[in-house]
């Protein structure tokens, strides 16, 4: 569905792409992660046709997207940042001047416009001025446009950036629900839960250089190897407890959640020796929970950040 090759990108004196390549496949769910300034949005504007790289080349639909720009994203639904709506405009006018702008046929228009609207939520207030919508109704309402083409591929940059939870939860579950339909999904996004609840496949990027590209469940069974998170409830932990742990040899990093201790330590025979310390200190433990590594600390190892 992606291809992208060898891509390099020089702002000035900045390298902002450094030989990137990644492919992504028909029906996926790809994450494209990194840190601020890492690479991501120059990937984006390429891939859309809106800037050319310096060296490399990008392919959609086996196309490429500066020879077949056009064509190509008459079958892109794309979701920037920041969504550009006209605010003295209903959302009905809006969506009906963007099918426009990708030539639906007036006989089809008014029922793309409405099942759109409709998979949003938004159909009973169709009618209303967009700049009487809240944050989270214009962040589902660039989700009915990025639908109005019926398109085959889905690229999302922070779809529930700046929103409350259940806004988040909902427009996730509404993400997750096109790829069981069948759509390919890039996904840009800075919050790394989400990411993992969508996707499948993930490639970071930091410093203008891809540094893995993998499945989740790959990378986190390649970090477990090297380390494990454990869990340890525990009903009166204070300070002594707490020193304990720490000084346990093996054990790299520890936080704390109310009555959980959460560390990151080398293997199981560090789990034992952290629970018998703190059990020998007078420490009432309750419940051990291990769990493989999360996209989280997948993503602050393979960063650095």
């Amino acid at each position: 569905m992606i291809e992208v090759r060898n891509l390099r990108k020089v702002y000035e004196n900045v390298l902002a792409l450094d030989d990137v390549s990644f492919e992504v496949s028909e029906g996926e769910a790809f994450a494209f992660l990194g840190p601020n300034g890492a690479g991501k949005t120059t990937t984006i504007k390429i891939l859309m046709g809106f800037i050319y790289p310096d060296l490399g080349y990008a392919k959609i639909f086996g196309k490429d997207v500066f020879r077949h720009g056009k064509e190509i994203r008459k079958r892109i639904g794309y979701l920037p940042e920041e969504m550009g709506f006209y605010d003295q405009l209903s959302a009905y006018e809006n969506l009906n001047f963007y099918a426009r702008l990708f030539g639906v046929p007036k006989a089809e228009r008014e029922k793309r416009i409405e099942e759109s609207l409709e998979r949003v939520s938004l159909l009973e207030r169709k009618d209303s001025p967009v700049r009487e919508y809240s944050h989270g109704m214009k962040q589902r309402l660039g989700i009915a446009q990025s639908l109005i083409n019926n398109p085959d591929l889905l690229i999302y940059d922070e779809p529930t950036s700046g929103l409350d939870p259940r806004s988040s939860y909902e427009i996730r579950e509404m993400i997750k629900g096109f790829v069981k339909e069948g759509k390919t999904l890039f996904l840009s996004s800075h919050l790394l839960y989400e990411v993992q609840q969508i996707c499948e496949t993930v490639a970071i990027i930091n410093k203008g250089k891809i540094v893995v590209k993998d499945e989740i469940k790959n990378l986190s069974k390649m970090m477990s190897g090297k380390s494990i998170k454990v869990t340890i409830r525990c009903l009166n932990l204070n300070e002594e407890l707490i020193e304990r742990a720490k000084k346990v040899k093996g054990v790299r990093r520890v936080r704390i959640d109310g009555n959980n201790l959460i560390a990151m330590v080398e293997d199981e025979e560090t789990i034992a020796s952290v629970i018998s310390s703190m059990v020998k200190a007078g420490g009432k433990i309750t419940s051990v929970k291990e769990e493989s590594p999360g996209l989280e600390e997948i993503f602050l190892k393979l960063t650095g950040d």
